[in-house]
């Protein structure tokens, strides 16, 4: 029997990158996040929607299946590779040839630490459905990041 007098409180819905986050640095949430995962696959009560992965950034701070956190997720990818680029080439633009060539090292050097890293990352849930994810999002979070260094050097 239901006691009305007992008051519900709604917990504070977590994005995805801060899910993944808790996931990461606290092991026993990453087999209960699978766990969760697997059961809600299997009965179908974590049933996507058939809305378009373009949507608005509400509906993926709702997505309830990996596939649909991954979608969320290489959308925000993109938007971070491509505001990258625009900022590594207006940086470029305020640099002498020696500069240039500098930047161009060091960004070289970055994007290999950046996807070896994000491997790193991806390795923590080898085997499960959320290693893509982790991979995902250690890719755009470092994206974003080098994207604000690289505003502030110019």
């Amino acid at each position: 029997m239901f006691d009305s007098s007992v008051s519900t409180r709604k917990l504070p819905l977590l994005s995805i990158t801060d899910a993944i986050r808790s996931i990461r640095t606290f092991p026993p949430l990453r087999a209960v996040a699978i766990l969760c995962i697997i059961i809600g696959l299997t009965t179908g009560s974590l049933a996507q929607s058939a809305v378009p992965a373009n949507q608005a950034e509400n509906e993926c701070e709702h997505a309830a299946t990996t596939s649909a956190m991954r979608a969320c997720e290489n959308n925000r990818y993109k938007t971070a590779q491509r505001e990258l680029n625009d900022a590594y080439q207006s940086l470029l633009r305020h640099l002498d040839d020696a500069q240039k060539r500098k930047l161009q090292l060091a960004q070289h050097a970055w994007l290999r630490f950046r996807d070896a890293n994000a491997e790193f990352q991806a390795s923590l849930a080898q085997g499960g459905t959320l290693a893509p994810l982790m991979k995902i999002v250690s890719l755009t979070e470092m994206t974003e990041a080098r994207t604000s260094e690289l505003k502030k050097a110019y």
